[in-house]
């Protein structure tokens, strides 16, 4: 197993350098690449450097993936999920509430930002789900987090953009000794064969510096090697096929694999059906493959091993690689790297003619200097306000003179602005949907056509990572009907759904089928406004009445509103409010 995932984490070494490069890129270190001179390489920062001139540098590749990024968090989607069958879509409201609290504990729409970030520079996303304890709120959830690609390995032979085909899947984990201890020790001898198998990582000295790019130069050397005062533990999941036992359990109708263990448990258990006069469970042998899960140590010691826990069957990792065209993965800035560099080295050739012209040059001839004066007084007077220099006249002598030198060659301007077009091109983020003021006269129309072509050029990115956020969502929804198995009062925000939705009961969702999908719109503020001015305007027509405007509204202060004109309407109400809590259901 060490084998396969040293050849699995070194399949992915090419991604992992054009990865580096293009973090470089979108983060300013822009000069790095190597280049060779007589012999010796070189960064293109040190070459700079070596001829006298600073390494200037014009970012250009953050600003279309910060519009990108302003775009998607301006434009909040929200999971929807609906049951297969409209009987129960009371229960997937349920679930959509159930989803929509699970995703606000996990701040979702910060993570997914970062993610966006992730995919536009590397072409890649992954995160992984769990269900553990959260030591805020001091109770288990579903969670999720992103997975840093530089710690990731995947088997080389897959081909689906989700890697869903893929058989083997893992990550690298650096932890400290008393966390490995405390999640895979019950005693104190497995305590100490622990502390054995780490007996060269309990030092607490570090040696990478914090908010530094350490990361990648500690993965890139060894998948086996951690860094200094951390262990290493190796997290696989692999697929792993065997005998089973195929059971279909008559009596509900559900269908599983059993180990071949537990054939002789489950003849017990039909005969005592049989007396019963009960159904049956009928089982056939069957060849079937699983995930099976190991955590390794760097020298193969098995810290722990098991089936998936989970219900969907599967490996915790959600994953999406754009665009997997030849087999090849990439991201946005790598389109925009050539430009990037035109854009510098144009730069620094303005640079260099700047320095080498001349700018403000005195010429004085020596036959005008007057013997009392030297040229070093000449330039201080040259340079002062109102100042007066006493010079010597001849017939046909020049005096002195100022020359500025205007060396710039008009082509550089234009090679610039070339370059900055073939970006916006290239990237497809072009100057209409970064606001940007257009030409006098013209037409909003156009201008809104020309935001909305641009738009279309980046849509693909933005569809395919909504993809992935729907998967994620959907292993998410598998975690909730696994691990919420009491009944809880879950609260949102918002007024759309009806309170015996916030009211979960895994015994409602227990045999329903669910599905969800993507809706745009429904958190921003265009889309509140646009449904507060048409609640008003049903209002005004008398069609609905002040306690359903307030209600449905967004409206900071409705409910306060709507409490308080229910009980002034109502004395009763008002003066058994003050003794007993409201319902929490409109029927009581």
């Amino acid at each position: 197993m060490l084998t396969l995932i040293h050849n699995a984490y070194n399949a992915l070494a090419d991604f992992r350098q054009r990865r580096a490069r293009a973090i470089d890129f979108y983060r300013g270190r822009q000069w790095s690449d190597t280049v060779f001179v007589n012999g010796q390489a070189l960064t293109e920062e040190q070459y700079i450097r070596q001829q006298g001139r600073a390494p200037l540098k014009q970012n250009m590749i953050r600003p279309p993936l910060r519009n990108l990024i302003g775009q998607f968090r301006s434009n909040p989607s929200k999971p929807i999920v609906f049951a297969r069958n409209r009987e129960d879509q009371k229960a997937a409201e349920m679930m959509s509430v159930a989803l929509e609290s699970v995703l606000d504990m996990n701040d979702s729409a910060t993570h997914d930002a970062r993610q966006l970030e992730e995919f536009l520079i590397s072409g890649c996303a992954i995160s992984k789900t769990a269900f553990q304890l959260d030591p805020e709120r001091q109770q288990a959830i579903p969670t999720f987090h992103a997975i840093d690609p530089d710690c990731f390995f995947i088997s080389p032979d897959f081909n689906r953009p989700d890697g869903s085909d893929a058989n083997m899947v893992g990550e690298l984990l650096d932890m400290d000794i008393d966390d490995v201890i405390g999640t895979y020790a019950h005693n104190d001898e497995e305590e100490r064969r622990i502390r054995t198998i780490y007996r060269e990582a309990t030092t607490d000295e570090k040696q990478f510096s914090t908010f530094s790019p350490y990361r990648s130069h500690h993965y890139q050397h060894s998948p086996l090697i951690a860094p200094t005062g951390k262990c290493r533990v190796i997290e696989l999941w692999r697929k792993e096929s065997n005998w089973q036992l195929y059971c279909h359990d008559h009596a509900d109708g559900t269908c599983c694999l059993r180990p071949m263990n537990e054939q002789h448990q489950i003849e017990e258990e039909n005969q005592q059906r049989h007396l019963c006069g009960k159904p049956l469970i009928s089982f056939t042998k069957q060849y079937a493959s699983h995930w099976h899960c190991y955590h390794l140590s760097p020298n193969g010691d098995v810290l722990w091993s098991g089936e998936s826990p989970f219900l969907h069957g599967s490996h915790p990792y959600i994953m999406a690689f754009y665009p997997l065209v030849g087999g090849e993965c990439w991201g946005l800035v790598e389109d925009l790297i050539d430009q990037q560099k035109m854009i510098n080295r144009n730069m620094i050739l303005f640079d260099f003619i700047n320095a080498s012209s001349a700018k403000g040059v005195l010429l004085v001839p020596e036959d005008c200097i007057p013997d009392d004066l030297t040229l070093e007084d000449i330039a201080d007077e040259w340079a002062r306000c109102n100042g007066v220099i006493k010079i010597r006249t001849r017939a046909g002598a020049q005096i002195p003179q100022q020359i500025t030198s205007h060396a710039l060659h008009p082509g550089l301007n234009q090679m610039i602005e070339l370059q900055l077009r073939l970006m916006g091109d290239i990237g497809g983020v072009h100057d209409a949907i970064q606001g940007k003021s257009t030409v006098s006269g013209t037409p909003s129309s156009l201008y809104a056509q020309q935001s909305q072509n641009s738009a279309t050029n980046t849509l693909d990115y933005i569809a395919s990572f909504d993809q992935f956020l729907r998967k994620r969502d959907k292993i998410m929804l598998q975690l909730i009907r696994q691990f919420y198995t009491s009944q809880q009062y879950i609260r949102t925000m918002g007024t759309e759904y009806s309170e015996e939705a916030h009211h979960f009961d895994p015994e409602k969702i227990r045999n329903v089928d669910f599905d969800n999908a993507i809706v745009q719109g429904h958190n921003s503020p265009a889309f509140r406004a646009l449904a507060d001015d048409t609640l008003m305007q049903l209002l005004q027509s008398d069609y609905i009445d002040l306690n359903t405007y307030l209600e449905n509204c967004s409206l900071p202060l409705a409910d306060k509103l709507r409490l308080k004109i229910n009980n002034t309407t109502n004395p009763c109400n008002a003066t058994t409010s003050s003794t007993t809590p409201p319902p929490t259901h409109p029927n009581g």
